[in-house]
């Protein structure tokens, strides 16, 4: 099975602050908790961030564990460990999701997207995680940086072109 979170999806929040999740989306959060008793819901990961993220950011939990080893291997006196501890386990909640596929937004990241009821949010896959938007912050967000020689990027190349080497190679 393919385990990124791919695409691009828009649903409503109920009256409830229920939001459901996109089914592909949902398939890789199942997948990314294999380790849960059998029959019990899936759960994953949506961190908050601070003021330098304007989305939310969900991850399963098998991301969730490749992240701590990565922490843990920091020197405790590191400062980007701090920040790193405080943006994963502080500024996070772990979320489950109900037998049709939603979560109930919690009011700290309706608040952060400026959403309420009725509206809607933007899922976008980013391989390993996915960010909620508020639909006019993704719009203004996936406008292209300029250029920058030093890491030979060019806005209007093909990203595509940036990949290195053969398919074939990983894995």
């Amino acid at each position: 099975m393919f385990d990124v979170f791919i695409g691009q999806h828009e649903n409503k929040i109920d009256a409830k602050a229920r939001l459901s999740i996109p089914a592909d989306f949902r398939k890789v959060i199942d997948q990314g908790h294999q380790d849960r008793e059998p029959g019990t819901p899936a759960t994953f990961l949506l961190v908050f961030g601070d003021e330098r993220t304007p989305y939310l950011e969900g991850m399963t939990l098998a991301r969730l564990k490749k992240i701590t080893k990565q922490i843990r291997r920091m020197p405790k006196s590191d400062p980007r460990r701090n920040q790193l501890e405080e943006a994963i386990y502080e500024k996070s909640q772990q979320l489950v999701l109900d037998d049709t596929g939603r979560i109930v937004l919690p009011a700290r990241g309706r608040d952060k997207l400026g959403i309420s009821a009725n509206d809607t949010v933007v899922f976008a896959g980013r391989g390993d995680s996915f960010r909620l938007w508020k639909p006019d912050a993704h719009a203004t967000a996936t406008e292209r940086p300029p250029a920058d020689p030093a890491i030979d990027y060019d806005p209007d190349r093909d990203p595509m072109d940036y990949l290195d080497g053969d398919e074939d190679d990983e894995e």
